[in-house]
């Protein structure tokens, strides 16, 4: 049985009023050799009926609908597994392609035998209210600079954050199946925000190219990831991600150029993560993600949380006598008398 040229994973949840649209953009392109993989991610509206008939209609689409919520990341990991196409294409199931897109991306990708292919992508909102609150990020999927020929994924990826045009989605990104297998390169399961990064592909990639093309029309709409509130399970995401990406940079040794880009880039992401925290509703919620990653647990505990190092070794009952007393005297011990300074 002969691959299909491209596998197209679509993540879908609760989105009913778009999933149809950007099926239609998938089904209608000029490259037809194609295998549709749609994962339903428990919606609890009609988005996993759209998709049931639409697979009856098309034998391109498979559709893995899950009995309960498990994010963004590892339902993109679903499709990853189950695709067969010599070229992987991911997109949401609120957004659309251009017409003509598929084929584009493809051949350029199979002329320069890629690693993959990195384009540009057009933004809007859905209303007039959306596009006030997201007005500053409208333009963000737009290539700024000029990526002339076949780079190494970090080559490219530094000269794009001299740019300021680096593209961490995977919207604006083809891959190579085998490549991907080849580097085992799947996202972090569990993960309800910074679920499509694709820092990993940059640094294992030894053919890459980037076009000013925008095949992919991103929409900005109410309650999505973008426009939602920030709970603490998006920021427990997207603190993860920064951990784990920054331990595989601690893996590498770049020339000067290129650890000056990853530099910037890391300052970047922990500025997002503070800004992140700072916007968090529901802070004393229990934490779901991070007990399970103990170096971004310990991140968050001490130099985000502004928990002390020595804090659990006091009991609440302790520290309501302390608190209790009317005069305190901290002397000695520099390291611990800054933290009862700073816990009182």
């Amino acid at each position: 049985m002969l691959r299909p040229k491209i596998s197209v994973i679509i993540t879908v949840y609760n989105i009913e009023n778009y999933i149809g649209e950007c099926i239609e953009s998938v089904l209608n392109q000029s490259m037809k050799d194609i295998e549709v993989i749609c994962i339903d991610d428990a919606s609890t509206d009609h988005s996993l009926k759209i998709l049931n008939q639409y697979a009856t209609k098309d034998r391109r689409i498979q559709v893995f609908a899950q009995s309960e919520s498990i994010g963004p990341s590892t339902a993109r990991n679903i499709g990853y597994r189950e695709a067969k196409g010599e070229y992987v294409y991911q997109i949401d199931g609120d957004d659309f392609l251009v017409s003509g897109a598929l084929e584009r991306m493809y051949k350029c990708a199979v002329e320069n035998q890629l690693d993959f292919l990195t384009f540009s992508a057009d933004a809007f909102a859905d209303t007039k209210e959306i596009e006030n609150r997201v007005k500053n990020s409208l333009n963000l999927y737009k290539r700024i600079g000029s990526y002339n020929g076949i780079m190494k994924g970090m080559e490219l990826f530094a000269k794009c954050m001299c740019n300021g045009d680096f593209l961490g989605n995977l919207c604006c990104i083809l891959l190579n199946k085998d490549f991907f297998d080849k580097y085992n390169m799947y996202l972090l399961d569990g993960l309800y925000a910074s679920a499509d990064n694709n820092f990993l592909f940059y640094l294992n990639a030894q053919r890459v190219m980037c076009i000013k093309d925008e095949l992919y029309m991103r929409r900005f709409r109410e309650n999505s990831i973008v426009t939602s509130e920030k709970t603490l399970i998006k920021f427990e995401s997207i603190l993860v991600e920064y951990v784990y990406e920054f331990s595989l940079w601690n893996q590498y040794n770049y020339e000067d150029f290129i650890e000056e880009a990853l530099e910037k880039y890391f300052a970047a992401f922990w500025k997002y993560v503070l800004k992140t925290y700072n916007s968090v509703v529901d802070k004393a919620t229990p934490l779901r993600l991070l007990p399970k990653h103990k170096i971004a647990k310990f991140v968050y505990d001490y130099y985000i949380n502004n928990s002390s190092v020595y804090w659990t070794k006091q009991t609440r009952e302790m520290m309501d006598e302390i608190r209790q007393y009317d005069r305190i005297i901290i002397y000695g011990a520099k390291d611990i008398g800054q933290d009862v300074k700073t816990i009182l």
